[in-house]
């Protein structure tokens, strides 16, 4: 006999997730919620489950979706990703995005003979961490992910049809929190789409799938802002295109510092130099780098070694993002409180640094 147990509002949770994971044990698929919807759900563990999953998807004309508890868990080597999914899974997960990704990245490098001989036959994968902590839970729990199929709330009372999937459990949480449900965004190499529309539309995907190339210096009132509005203007000349069109064409550019309050000016010396460049960005303000904001990077060029030392003592995780931005690996000194002309110099030492770094950063 079928189970419902209501966990809205927090009630039964716990009792729940731990029904959940023991019935998922036995072999039987369950429907649990996320922020995004309801799920029919299978072990790895149990061909006979993930192969219903796999079938009413098949059906459907909808794919079966892997959704793990961490993005480690689904992908331990990001390395063997395209960088666009790189960045989205860092991003969007966890979150109502789920990735389609082809087969031929995963190998036994990547994933257990277990989990991967549930995609005999499959050309692409869609993989997903949700936000909401119940499937999450359930699949830590398990300590493998789960595949699943999205399933409308409707779905929920039709007795017949859950008999037909031969679930033992339903985890009810009420109406989901984005009824539009997740967005797929297909990636094949440099290029992605979203090949079903979700909560999440085309403009934010575009921004989170983005290179986000910072600066950092200390203050991000000299150094770094300057390398910030020099190395816009190259970029925009090399991709011709306008400075609003660069998210468009793949690159966000910013600029922070180690040591930055926030909501500062650009020094009018900075803002000088930068216009005998060429350049207005006098309405440039400081921000703080923050550990969030350097995950988000995908390169982080810092003035000294210095900066870079700090970075990595708050998130060493980043360390193979993080450069400085002289080739030579030379610091570029601060010009603070030195003439027009210290400026001057030092923005012109910064755009050769750009010059040269350019091709590597749009590669």
């Amino acid at each position: 006999m079928r189970q419902v147990i209501d966990i809205r509002e927090g009630g039964n949770v716990a009792e729940g997730t731990a029904q959940a994971v023991e019935v998922l044990r036995s072999g039987q698929p369950v429907v649990l919620p996320c922020e995004a919807g309801y799920h029919l759900s299978a072990s790895i563990g149990s061909p006979e489950s993930t192969a219903v999953v796999n079938a009413l998807a098949a059906e459907s004309g909808r794919a079966a979706v892997l959704q793990g508890y961490e993005r480690q868990q689904l992908l331990p080597d990001s390395r063997i990703l395209p960088p666009v999914a790189d960045r989205l899974s860092r991003r969007c997960w966890p979150g109502p995005v789920v990735l389609d990704l082809p087969v031929e990245a995963f190998s036994e490098a990547t994933w257990s003979h277990k989990l991967l001989s549930t995609i005999d036959g499959l050309d692409s994968i869609h993989i997903r961490v949700p936000a909401m902590d119940v499937l999450p839970t359930i699949s830590a729990e398990l300590q493998e992910p789960l595949w699943t199929l999205p399933l409308p709330r409707e779905a929920l009372d039709d007795t017949g049809r859950l008999d037909q999937f031969n679930v033992a459990l339903v985890l009810d949480a009420g109406a989901p929190r984005f009824d539009s449900g997740a967005s797929v965004v297909r990636v094949r190499g440099d290029e992605w789409n979203i090949s079903e529309d979700g909560v999440v539309g085309h403009s934010t995907i575009t921004r989170l799938a983005s290179r986000v190339v910072i600066f950092v210096c200390t203050g991000n009132t000299c150094r770094s802002p300057m390398a910030e509005a020099l190395f816009r203007k190259l970029l925009t000349e090399r991709l011709q295109c306008s400075d609003e069109e660069l998210v468009e064409r793949g690159f966000l550019v910013a600029s922070a510092g180690v040591a930055a309050m926030g909501g500062v000016p650009i020094s009018s010396e900075a803002a000088e130099s930068l216009r005998l460049q060429g350049i207005e960005f006098s309405s440039h303000v400081s921000q703080p780098l923050t550990d969030e904001l350097a995950v988000l990077a995908d390169d982080m060029f810092t003035m000294t070694r210095g900066h870079r030392d700090s970075i990595l003592q708050f998130c060493p995780e980043v360390a193979d993002r993080v450069h400085l931005l002289a080739g030579d690996d030379a610091d570029i000194s601060d010009p603070i409180g030195g003439s027009q002309d210290i400026y001057a110099d030092c923005c012109r030492t910064i755009a050769t640094c750009l010059a040269d770094r350019l091709d590597q950063i749009i590669s």
